[in-house]
């Protein structure tokens, strides 16, 4: 989408009127989220209900869903901040900057999934820092985007 907005001079007409390019990135990283949310609150009601099946505690399950959030928005938030900063470095779209960016986004949460099998006595914690490390800088990434890439390169 940032990449189509970008070529049919969407993100033109944005900057024309005012919006920076934090305002920009701002909106596709709600949009983004809000769908990551949508799926996640999905996953989570299918992990629990084949928990509370399966005879899983309560207990271990309100974990799974907090670190599910936790370590889902934060690799999303990290993944589309990489695909748009990628694609504001391309001269020419193509839309080759997804692969790098959901890359990039799965690298804090391949190890949050193994975690749990290599350290389980201390998962939780390693977890939630990995979530909160990934979240803030993410947010920082975000927060310096006027900074790291100039307006024209927002422009078709």
């Amino acid at each position: 989408l940032f990449v189509f907005d970008k070529n049919t001079g969407v993100l033109e007409y944005l900057l024309s009127t005012g919006f920076s390019q934090f305002d920009v990135y701002k909106g596709y990283v709600k949009a983004s989220l809000s769908l990551a949310s949508i799926l996640l609150v999905f996953s989570n009601i299918l992990n629990t209900a084949l928990g509370i099946y399966t005879g899983t505690s309560l207990d271990f399950l309100g974990t799974v869903v907090v670190l599910t959030f936790a370590v889902g928005l934060s690799g999303v938030l990290l993944g589309v901040v990489c695909m748009i900063a990628f694609s504001s470095f391309q001269k020419t779209q193509l839309g080759a900057n997804q692969p790098l960016g959901i890359a990039i986004g799965m690298v804090p949460v391949l190890p949050a999934l193994m975690i749990p099998f290599i350290l389980p006595s201390y998962a939780l914690i390693i977890i939630i820092s990995i979530a909160v490390v990934t979240l803030l800088s993410s947010l920082g990434l975000l927060l310096l985007s006027g900074r790291l890439i100039p307006r024209e390169k927002l422009l078709p």
